[in-house]
Parts: structure tokens; sequence; C-alpha cells
């Protein structure tokens, strides 16, 4: 099974020009590869750098920052050999690329960290009409911290976590869909990420997008997220 799948992301790999071809597809055309294949595609470092200098951009728009995507480009540039055709190239296609990564809720690749969310009999949550839904827990078991939340977040706007440990993130995600969500692992706990959360998808689709990366094990048991 893995030379099988190897073989496939080697063809998958040969379609394409360069690593920024590559790049480009995953954003445009995420729903093209398994979470396996991204896996891979993304242990290479410089595959992985070019996908994090359009997080970081994005990451800068959705803060209302300015950023001098040039002066990114050009140091990317300087590390790494990079032909006239390719830049100019890039350069034609960025401002394509970084309005398809904006309207992207996955931007999770941090210090050569990623997250795998595997997800069992989930059943939609149903909110009342008032308004109200069950109470959401963060815990983490093995003398760590266990954060309690009354009530679940109704807004629909997106919020952005930039290098923001899995925990926040995690909380973020108990209040908004009412779920509980266990630490197993104090280490998980403080891993720092850059994930956009967007309160309008189902949990089921948090999920699938978290689902791309793989690192961490997070276990649902009815109610309960665990993460190991």
């Amino acid at each position: 099974m893995q030379l099988q799948s190897s073989a496939k992301n080697s063809m998958k790999m040969e379609k394409y020009e360069s690593k920024y071809d590559v790049v480009l597809d995953i954003i445009e055309h995420p729903e093209n590869y398994t979470p396996e294949q991204l896996t891979e595609i993304l242990s290479d470092s410089e595959t992985r750098e070019i996908y994090n200098l359009l997080c970081k951009t994005d990451s800068a728009i959705e803060a209302g920052r300015e950023i001098d995507v040039d002066a990114e480009w050009e140091t990317f540039s300087a590390k790494h050999a990079v032909s006239p055709r390719r830049s100019f190239l890039w350069r034609g296609s960025r401002a394509a690329s970084i309005a398809a990564i904006i309207g992207s809720s996955i931007i999770a690749v941090a210090a050569g960290f990623v997250v795998t969310v595997a997800v069992t009999g989930h059943k939609p949550q149903s909110t009342a009409e008032d308004g109200a839904v069950a109470p959401s827990v963060v815990a983490v078991s093995t003398d760590s911290i266990t954060v309690y939340s009354d009530t679940v977040k109704v807004s629909l706007t997106p919020v952005l976590f930039e290098n923001e440990p899995l925990e926040k993130i995690m909380k973020e995600v108990a209040d908004t869909y009412g779920v509980e969500v266990r630490f197993n692992n104090k280490e998980a706990a403080s891993l720092h990420l850059y994930y956009k959360l967007d309160p309008s998808l189902t949990l089921d689709e948090v999920v699938g997008q978290l689902n791309t990366f793989e690192q961490i094990s997070i276990r649902q048991n009815g109610n309960i997220l665990n993460i190991d």
C-alpha cells in the first residue's frame, strides 16, 4: 500500500513543472489530494516553505496589517535557486493564489508540526430557537489545565489564530460546537499553530480541514474529543 501511495504521489508530482505548481494546485484544488498525499508533499521543506509564505501573507491580510509580499518573495528567492522565468510566472499568479487561500480556513502549518483529527460517529449539533446550547469544556489531563465554558458562541465571524497554542484553538472549537475537548498530552496542548476557524462550517467540515495534516491524534467519543 505504501509503495502504491508513493507511486501515485510521484505521478501527481510529475504533472507539474515544479513545486510551485504543486503548491498552487493544492491551494486551488485540495479535494484532489488525500491526507496521505498532502502529508508526503508538505514533508518537503522547500514545498512547505512556499506554502507557509502564502499562509503568512494571508495572516497579515486577515489581521489588517500591511505586508510587503515582494520583499517576502525576494527573501525566499535569495534562499533558493529560482529561475527568472519561474519567478515571473510565480509573481503573475501570486495574487490569485493569495485570494484563493484567503477563502480557505486551513492555515495550520507551523514549526514543522501538523494536526490530524479522526472523528467517528459524530452527530450534528442542534441549536434551540433561543440560541442556547450545551456547555463546552476543554480539559488537559495529567495535572494540566482544565477550562470550562457555559455557552456556545453563535457568531459566524472567522477566528484567526497566529502561532497560538492548540489548547486555545480547541477551546474555541469547544465553545463554537458545544463539544468537550480533553488533552491527554501536555505537549500537544502547548503546540503552536496558524489556523483560521470558520464558525459557518460544520464540525465535520472543520475536522475535514484539520484532517489534512498529521502529527497529533484526536479521537471523538460521542461529544468528547480526546487529544493524545
